[in-house]
């Protein structure tokens, strides 16, 4: 193969793992970026050519060019591939041919899609199937979170964010949960954004199935347009009903009933009840793709979570365990500091990095209220991924005001390089620090870490 495919912003969460997909196919891959990262550098190891900035002649020798919704279309790159009339697509696109060509799952929702989609492809891949994998986060056995497979199943994440997962055409579509998010991408009505789920699941292929986590009410709601499809959660009326077993620091027990016969005891190194959904997930989809439930439970129990999914960063000698979280959304937090609570006998300490003015101005009340787990919460200034510009009357200092309304110890902290040594002042033997958000917050749990070893 000496086609050529190069990627505008190949460190992207959704473009990186896309590119070794397609350097493990044996293509010249290259790809642009503007700052090096953990991804352009596994890329790079791979073989990939990557390059600084974004530049027209990057594109030079290149007959494919790929892009995401983050990239503007007066980008120097994708204007230079239209002017030349080269193969140009969404990475979406892509991902919808990997997909609809193979044994699509396709794993979307608002909460969990990362890590249900990161359990389906660890069991499926120690159970020898060779699946071809897509992840939205890092997950340390495939790098970027991708693998190129031979086994014709397909796992990969499907973004509502941007509409894209309506180009997937999957065997088993699997819905997690449904909230307002990116509604800035949905005229603000929530009722589209619901119905786009609904006609996500409605793409399956013929013979096909859905997967409805219906403990989520809205994903209930929708449940009488799908009368094939199969339940799963904690509610008793669920195809597949998970009961908790217990919660400790390492590890969550669960059994699992299938249409009210036990089908197995599972047990999770991750804790908390959000993950216990997740793993309810991959396990209906993993029996639907013909694993046993010994065969689930055996790989599933060795499953060690994706980046920044409540990741332990590091347990000091003082007892002080540090967390890092993608949670970026009200119900994110309130599970993950939840999980906290129920698995740890520890004072929580809950840090966390707003991200994006609309979010924040769309849902500040559930923000306000979320978390309500935690004893002490620090908060720096809302984190906004260009083009996203302030919005005025829409700050981190209300939102901490409103919570310290609740009777919360709040603290506002509001450049997150100086979280580290605020947190030094505060912290205590025997503590949980936890960070939050979708932004470079993570770089605190690390400057605690070092601070305190």
């Amino acid at each position: 193969m000496n086609q050529r495919i190069h990627f505008i912003g190949i460190g992207g969460t959704g473009m990186g793992p896309l590119a070794k997909i397609f350097l493990e196919m044996g293509w010249q891959v290259s790809g642009s970026d503007l700052k090096m990262s953990e991804t352009t550098q596994y890329l790079q190891r791979l073989g990939a050519r990557v390059s600084l900035g974004h530049k027209a002649e990057y594109v030079d020798g290149a007959d494919h060019v790929v892009y995401s919704s983050a990239i503007p279309k007066d980008n120097p790159e994708y204007v230079a591939a239209v002017e030349r009339n080269l193969h140009l697509y969404h990475r979406s696109e892509l991902v919808a041919k990997l997909l609809n060509e193979g044994r699509g799952v396709a794993i979307g929702g608002a909460h969990g899609k990362s890590t249900t989609t990161s359990m389906i492809a660890w069991v499926l891949e120690q159970a020898g199937l060779d699946p071809t994998v897509l992840i939205g986060a890092h997950f340390e056995p495939f790098g970027p979170g991708a693998k190129y497979g031979s086994g014709g199943v397909v796992v990969a994440e499907a973004d509502e964010s941007d509409r894209s997962f309506l180009r997937y055409h999957p065997e088993i579509a699997v819905v997690t949960s449904i909230e307002a998010d990116h509604m800035e991408n949905y005229n603000g009505d929530f009722s589209e954004l619901v119905n786009t789920y609904r006609q996500f699941l409605a793409n399956v292929k013929p013979g096909g199935l859905q997967v409805l986590g219906i403990d989520d009410q809205e994903v209930r709601d929708i449940l009488p347009h799908f009368p094939r499809a199969v339940t799963y959660g904690f509610s008793d009326d669920a195809h597949w009903h998970a009961e908790l077993l217990s919660i400790k620091p390492n590890q969550t027990t669960f059994v699992l009933y299938h249409n009210g016969t036990e089908y197995g005891e599972f047990s999770l190194k991750v804790p908390g009840r959000l993950y216990v959904s997740n793993a309810c997930a991959a396990v209906v989809v993993c029996d639907l793709l013909g694993l046993t439930a010994e065969t689930i439970g055996r790989h599933l129990a060795q499953f060690s979570g994706t980046q920044r999914r409540f990741q332990v960063i590091c347990e000091t000698e003082q007892g002080i365990t540090i967390v890092d979280d993608y949670a970026h959304h009200p119900t994110e937090i309130a599970a993950t500091l939840k999980a906290a609570r129920e698995g740890w006998n520890k004072r929580v300490i809950a840090v966390f990095q707003p991200h994006r003015y609309s979010r924040t101005q769309f849902l500040l009340e559930e923000f306000t209220h979320a978390f309500a787990d935690a004893d002490v919460v620090v908060l720096t200034d809302i984190f906004a991924p260009p083009p996203e510009q302030p919005i005025p009357g829409v700050s981190s200092e209300i939102m901490a005001k409103r919570i310290r309304e609740l009777g919360k110890e709040v603290y506002l902290v509001p450049d997150q390089a100086d979280i580290g040594r605020f947190l030094l002042d505060i912290v205590n033997s025997g503590d949980l620090v936890i960070t939050m958000g979708a932004g470079p917050i993570w770089k605190s749990a690390r400057d605690l870490c070092q601070l305190l070893a």
